[in-house]
């Protein structure tokens, strides 16, 4: 398998705005999840977009990307940061939803903030961003978990 043709596929497929394009979107997921490959996740995360036709379709990219890093949470975390600051402006919904779904995992967010420690300033700013937004959309379920986070960066 060509892993750059699948990517591809997820990527121009993201709008899922025919039966086809869902089609080759959940294929091409299907066969990248299949690899067992946490380093695909940054790849996969570049297939998020909050124009998508289908949501529901979209949200196995989720399940997908969270298959990926359960054996290794921390290289799979640290690839989800580092595609944030690449899709945040066109998928600003799906960071959030990756980020709600670290924060309600006690063990993910406790590893989280270790990895945003190590990433560039650029990735760190963008993350701190989002998490507060996070924390100020809904801080009754959001601050102490978004907090615990940027504690340890």
């Amino acid at each position: 398998m060509d892993i750059k043709s699948e990517l591809n596929k997820v990527y121009t497929n993201r709008f899922l705005q025919s039966q086809k394009e869902i089609s080759n979107f959940e294929g091409a997921i299907s066969n990248l999840i299949g690899l067992e490959d946490t380093s695909v996740i940054t790849d996969l995360c570049m297939g998020f977009d909050d124009d998508t036709e289908q949501y529901e379709i979209m949200f196995g990219l989720v399940h997908g990307i969270e298959h990926l890093y359960k054996e290794n949470i921390e290289e799979g975390l640290y690839f989800i940061a580092i595609a944030v600051p690449s899709v945040i402006n066109r998928a600003r919904e799906w960071m959030e939803i990756l980020h709600y779904r670290i924060l309600n995992n006690d063990q993910v967010r406790s590893i989280y903030g270790k990895i945003l420690s190590k990433v560039d300033i650029k990735t760190k700013e963008t993350i701190i961003n989002l998490l507060n937004d996070i924390k100020k959309e809904d801080p009754n379920i959001f601050e102490n978990s978004v907090d615990e986070v940027l504690n340890e960066i």
